[in-house]
């Protein structure tokens, strides 16, 4: 057996919840509250709960551009004090935040337990703040910053019970004020257990704000972080949803919540980054100097990727969002630091227009997003949502520019120049962006634009962007160099590199020379050697030229491409084999049990064998055509019973090479439903569970007893190209810590992209060890 050490996670996760145990494990819970209660407190103490806008528009003079910051909640949880708030302005000023812009140290959830003395003022612990609230604010002061406080629009608040500022708006920003806090959140879980209107409940804090006691200028953040339907039908309905948060926010607040929670604290991934970015988009026309939409902070070291996390930077960047982090600062790493203090990037946000970027292409995974900017230049981003990578191609026709001759393309990252004739091209990496400013007319003493494109193979099936290299088998690999510049290039060699052993040849050798427009192609014949050990690998090509007389350069891009393990064979369960790759929203996939590791019970029922996923999700297996019949059950887990009565419906679908062949319907909690469908001719089976309409919360999906029927097995090292694998169900593994949702089972999981992590907080002391039980005594490759 090999074990590939993996490098990122495919845990998913969900917008902030309270919290509840069941048992031994952590679930989410839904907030609830008596309603009648709730109406009734509601009508004494504001009166009618009809959603009524207020007129009056905030007038703060803050905020003219999106403001910068950082927040307690995703680095930190509520596991904060005094002392923690001290370090984290110190080091907003040592490590160079402040000076580029970054001013709000914004405390929130966890400051208060929700005690209050007996004129009803907020009270805190004096162990977590032994100096008092007005001394934290005075401190950040002191740095040159700006401090920033946390409560709820309803009596309780995400965190807990009575943590809100319901019946107490004006109170409450008084105190705030007196305390010289300069910027208040406002959060919505108690607000929605009261049913307020979110309309008329911020329009009222807003009028509290502009009304405080101290006259004090303070920021106004509306953080309703809840999507239509998320506890249930119409619970909350579009009108009372972060959705809507537009129609209201220009003339309530400096900014507004446009969509859930981008993670929990220590996890934000870039799924959830993309779901942000578009309901973040979807109208650019509420944005501007003093009121901005908020798709929530940055996440660099929380899951994502350092690409990743520099493509949400350039992102929020790109729609005007403001930009606070949510990392723990104190521990980032120098990549973190340098991406969160790149002036150029900084200065797109930033820029004086306070124009909101949009989307003008979306072609599958690739988009183009401009901006234009107050001096007449556009910022435009070519993203990669995808896993592969892409090459992405837009003009300055199409981003609005000034017609000239030529054009400057200032990649705002690498920060290098190149001109242009109009049209932009690039091969963007997967999970990524390119963010170039782009103005009319270019020097002579600029480099020419060019392309490489990605290198292209066949995907496993029309429209995967799954790439498969077969042990033993020929692929063929091509790519092109394009040269978009008034300048010719010359001397234009491709090379190519695959891993070692892997046989390549290369049509056409030799060099060229490309003028405007022109282009050369590569292609190659690559065959990796029988008994390729399944996992990721990554091919290059490189393009070497020359333009002027003696200037040289080169640029280079890859292709990942995925060995798998042998095919299934004979009878047994398709649980037990190694998936190719695998997702399951905000938590992870589970071979043989439920979702957090509960046993797969359906209808009472307890079944040893399945996988239990969290919709949306996809689990993929290589079958190669030597399969012919699956049949399983497929249910709701019985647990969310133990929950609540909310969600609990999915729909399963079963695709064979991307062609639908089985979907179930609505499934509920009520019963289960039978799969049997004919697999001959697949060569990639996708399990896929999709929400059924009414959000993911308490969906706890089950694919049980997933029976295969499959042809002899396919030859393994020594008589073929398959090396032999420990089947994964004779496998356990153990760790010295692991944190919820990276248990050491996600380690042998079969899905080369998931991880097993200690515990993040506290953090777990070295060493770490982790155990791999291979069930009997077997020779070891690699």
């Amino acid at each position: 057996m090999n074990i590939v050490p993996k490098l990122s996670s495919s845990a998913r996760t969900l917008c902030f919840r309270p919290r509840a145990v069941v048992g031994s494990h952590v679930v989410r819970a839904a907030i609830s509250v008596s309603l009648a209660l709730a109406i009734a407190v509601q009508f004494m103490l504001f009166g009618s709960t009809q959603s009524v806008q207020a007129q009056i528009k905030l007038d703060n003079g803050l905020a003219i551009t999106p403001y910068m910051g950082w927040n307690t909640y995703y680095g930190l949880g509520s596991n904060f004090n005094e002392q923690t708030i001290v370090s984290i302005a110190d080091t907003m000023v040592s490590r160079g935040l402040e000076a580029v812009g970054y001013q709000y140290v914004w405390i929130d959830g966890g400051w208060w337990s929700g005690t209050r003395d007996n004129n009803n003022n907020i009270t805190v612990d004096a162990t977590q703040w032994p100096h008092g609230m007005q001394w934290i604010a005075d401190y950040i002061h002191s740095k040159g910053l700006k401090a920033g406080i946390y409560t709820d629009a309803g009596s309780n608040g995400c965190g807990g019970a009575n943590q809100g500022s319901y019946g107490h708006y004006q109170q409450d920003v008084d105190q705030f004020a007196a305390w010289r806090f300069d910027a208040v959140k406002v959060d919505f879980c108690g607000g929605h257990e009261l049913d307020l209107d979110p309309a008329t409940a911020y329009g009222q804090f807003r009028d509290a704000l502009l009304n405080n006691n101290s006259h004090r200028p303070m920021l106004f953040n509306i953080c309703n972080p809840f999507p239509p339907n998320v506890f249930g039908q119409n619970n909350p309905p579009l009108q009372k949803s972060a959705y809507y948060s537009y129609s209201f926010g220009p003339n309530t607040g400096n900014s507004w919540r446009t969509d859930t929670d981008v993670g929990f604290p220590n996890s934000v991934l870039w799924p959830d980054v993309l779901r942000n970015l578009d309901h973040d988009a979807a109208h650019p026309e509420a944005a501007g100097p003093g009121h901005w939409n908020d798709p929530d902070y940055l996440g660099p070291g929380l899951g994502m990727s350092d690409a990743e996390a520099q493509a949400q930077f350039t992102m929020w960047s790109m729609v005007a969002a403001p930009l606070i982090v949510g990392s723990d600062i104190r521990s980032m790493s120098a990549t973190t630091q340098g991406m969160l203090t790149n002036r150029d990037v900084i200065a797109v946000d930033q820029d004086a227009l306070g124009a909101q970027g949009t989307r003008i292409k979306q072609d599958g995974n690739g988009d183009v997003w401009v901006k234009p900017l107050a001096n007449g230049d556009r910022a435009v981003t070519l993203l990669n949502r995808g896993t592969s990578p892409l090459t992405i191609t837009t003009s300055t026709d199409a981003l609005g520019l000034t017609h000239a001759s030529t054009y400057t393309l200032n990649n705002l990252w690498t920060h290098q120049s190149t001109e242009t004739a109009g049209q932009i091209s690039t091969t963007v990496a997967p999970q990524s962006a390119v963010l170039y400013r782009v103005s009319p007319k270019a020097g002579n003493d600029i480099p020419p634009s060019t392309s490489l494109s990605a290198p292209s193979t066949p995907a496993a099936y029309p429209g995967s962007s799954l790439y498969l290299a077969l042990p033993g088998t020929g692929m063929t690999i091509s790519s092109t160099f394009e040269n978009y510049g008034r300048k010719t290039v010359n001397d234009v060699r491709l090379d190519f590199s695959a891993p070692q052993g892997w046989q390549v040849k290369q049509q056409p050798a030799g060099t060229h020379t490309i003028g405007t427009g022109g282009q050369v192609k590569g292609t190659w014949l690559v065959t990796p050697p029988a008994g390729t050990l399944p996992g990721s690998y990554t091919l290059s090509v490189t393009a070497t030229y020359q333009w002027g007389n003696y200037h040289k350069e080169s640029t280079s891009t890859q292709l990942v491409v995925t060995v798998p393990s042998a095919p299934p064979s004979g009878t047994g369960y398709l649980s037990d084999h190694y998936w190719l790759d695998a997702n399951s929203s905000y938590s992870v996939p589970f071979p043989n049990a439920s979702v957090e590791g509960y046993p797969i019970t359906l209808q009472g029922h307890t079944y040893s064998k399945g996988i239990g996923v969290v919709p949306q999700s996809d689990v993929k297996y290589y079958l190669g055509n030597n399969c012919t019949h699956l049949s399983a059950t497929v249910g709701i887990n019985d647990i969310v019973n133990q929950i609540n009565q909310q969600g609990g419906t999915a729909i399963f679908q079963i695709f064979a090479d991307g062609t639908k062949i089985y979907d179930s319907g609505l499934v509920t909690r009520a019963a289960t439903k039978s799969v049997d469908v004919n697999l001959t001719g697949a060569k990639v089976l996708t399990l896929h569970v999709d929400d059924a309409g009414d959000g993911n919360y308490n969906d706890r999906t089950d694919w049980a007893d997933l029976q295969l029927i499959c042809g002899a097995p396919v030859n393994t090292v020594p008589n073929g190209p398959w090396p032999h694998f420990v089947p994964q169900s004779t496998l356990s593994a153990s760790a010295t810590s692991a944190h919820d949702g990276y248990p050491a089972s996600a380690a042998v999981d079969g899905n080369l992209n998931t991880i097993w992590h200690d515990e993040f907080t506290p953090q777990a002391p070295l060493p770490q060890a982790i155990t791999v039980d291979l069930g009997s005594v077997q020779s070891m490759l690699g």
